[in-house]
């Protein structure tokens, strides 16, 4: 892979993170704020699905970005 194509997808990747981070915000705002219990329930397991995407896409730019590794390493 050229460092072009990886920068490209690197950015890609940290694209999607931001998305998925906005998503489970606002799916966990929704759940909050519903009045019916299976609704809550729905929306609150869509918000649990995003983390799991989260967690998927941070391993791949965790494998891809040697540096973000470091670092994630160190927090």
């Amino acid at each position: 892979m050229r460092l072009t194509e990886l920068t490209a997808d690197l950015q890609t990747l940290r694209e999607n993170l931001a998305e998925e981070l906005r998503s489970i915000n606002r799916y966990e705002a929704q759940a909050f704020t519903l009045a019916d219990e299976e609704a809550k329930a729905v929306v609150q397991r869509i918000a649990d699905d995003k983390k799991e995407q989260l967690a998927r896409l941070l391993a791949l730019l965790q494998r891809l970005d040697v540096k973000q590794r470091e670092k994630l390493e160190r927090a």
